[in-house]
């Protein structure tokens, strides 16, 4: 069931909810106003009659107040009204039709009686009639008026206004269900339309269609998924990129060693048949350096596996950061020495200890020197060390070619290398682009970070640790 469908059968039922409440709630409001507008009547009408009953017992040969009640005040509901005088004597008597039996049972029957008078509910021959009586105190003494309703009539009055109250609310919620249906329609097409869109983008760029994109048609929240679903496309078209550079990458750094140590075994039999053994040492080492890098490359491809799997630890134990800086600085004395470049250590006064695991942090340091000889070819690299509040912070400065705007954003990314095949950067082909990665994750799991700039004179990496 698409999405689409779920939302039109929510809403439809939650309308459906919503119109049910609201019919219940009416017809309960309004039987409620309708019962009490029949009870204001029926006193009405039994207080009239009390005040006609006392103008009758004052003056006998006087009619007109009755005529007026009868005129005027007289309702179908009425069976009978008569008035009684002070002895119990009943002086007046009218009775305008004997009650039938109802041909049908009301549903709605909770008719409340008024609190002013007495109200009796009795049964005449099957049918029910309600007795209301009113003592009235006049000159000569107490009047007691009484008038008797037919229970049939006012539920059938009330019924009757009940049903043309509803009927005009039951069109206008019947046209306000219309109008929500459409609205439902037109609500669920505007917003499953686009997740449709994204989900078949989803479906073709899964396809392997990596140049597809969404388009975008609003500036609300579907408007900005869409353009963070293309975002996410351009990111995967740039890993897609990145993997197939680094495959071609790992291939040849895989080949080039493997390559290497295989002539150099060809020569080392080639020349044990022929007894030369003074160039043997020679092919040895260059074995060895072969395999070293092979090793390296191995290396950081088990370090990546063990981050991705959350299985890397560290073992911290109270270590000088200076003295650890200094160790990396010397690695790399002789090769910078090789390439011309000036090698500098500066302490920026005294440095505590700090917490860290040794092994790790000077894997990180050894990777961010190492890179900034290897890049820089003419010049100095410069390494300082200082404390700032809640720091210490490892500055690693070259005067190689400035890295662009664009590449710093992704030199912390696995398989990235800096412009690879660019002429500035040919040293970027001997990497796997997993130096920095792991350099960037070992600083934060310490609790600490790696920044990198870039300017016309070379490039700078900071290396920030709690202190």
């Amino acid at each position: 069931m698409s999405i689409r469908t779920k939302l039109i059968l929510f809403i439809l039922t939650l309308l459906t909810a919503i119109s049910a409440v609201t019919a219940f709630l009416f017809q309960h409001n309004e039987w409620s106003s309708i019962s009490a507008n029949s009870q204001r009547k029926n006193l009405q009408i039994l207080l009239s009659m009390s005040e006609v009953c006392k103008e009758m017992y004052r003056t006998p040969d006087k009619s007109s107040a009755y005529k007026y009640f009868k005129e005027f005040l007289k309702a179908p509901e009425i069976i009978k009204v008569s008035c009684s005088g002070p002895d119990g004597r009943v002086f007046m008597e009218d009775r305008y039709y004997s009650p039938y039996p109802p041909p049908f049972r009301y549903y709605f029957k909770n008719f409340s009686p008024p609190n002013t008078g007495t109200w009796e509910t009795c049964s005449d021959n099957g049918v029910e009639i309600l007795k209301a009586s009113f003592r009235a105190r006049g000159r000569t003494g107490e009047i007691t008026a009484r008038v008797d309703f037919s229970t049939q009539l006012i539920y059938q009055e009330m019924d009757s206004s009940l049903r043309q109250s509803s009927a005009s609310f039951f069109i206008i919620l019947s046209i306000a269900f219309a109008i929500g249906c459409a609205g439902t329609l037109i609500i669920t097409r505007v917003i499953a339309g686009p997740i449709q869109t994204i989900e078949e983008a989803a479906r073709i760029i899964g396809s392997g269609q990596l140049d597809h994109r969404v388009p975008i048609a609003s500036k609300d929240e579907l408007g900005g998924l869409a353009a963070e679903f293309n975002k996410m496309a351009d990111k995967l078209k740039e890993y897609d990129e990145m993997k197939r550079d680094f495959v071609s990458s790992i291939t040849h750094d895989l080949r080039s060693p493997v390559t290497g140590i295989e002539l150099c075994s060809d020569i080392i039999l080639k020349l044990a048949e022929k007894r030369d053994s003074a160039r043997i040492p020679e092919q040895v080492f260059s074995i060895n350096e072969h395999s070293q890098r092979l090793k390296r490359f191995i290396d950081s491809m088990l370090e990546v596996s063990r981050i991705e799997s959350g299985k890397l630890t560290l073992d911290l134990k109270p270590m000088n950061l200076e003295n650890l800086v200094d160790r990396a600085v010397r690695a790399f004395r002789t090769y910078a020495a090789q390439k011309g470049l000036k090698l500098e250590f500066i302490v920026a006064g005294e440095i505590p200890d700090v917490r860290g695991d040794q092994d790790r942090l000077y894997q990180v340091l050894a990777n961010v020197i190492g890179n900034a000889v290897k890049f820089t070819d003419s010049g100095s690299v410069s390494v300082f060390i200082e404390t700032l509040p809640g720091w210490q912070k490892v500055r690693v400065c070259d005067t190689g070619a400035p890295i662009p705007a664009h590449e710093l954003t992704n030199i912390f990314s696995k398989f990235y290398r800096i412009s690879s095949g660019r002429r500035e950067y040919p040293s970027a082909r001997q990497g796997t682009g997993l130096g920095l990665f792991i350099a960037k994750y070992l600083i934060e799991l310490h609790g600490g970070r790696i920044e990198a700039e870039s300017g016309a004179g070379g490039n700078t990496f900071s290396i920030f640790l709690p202190s």
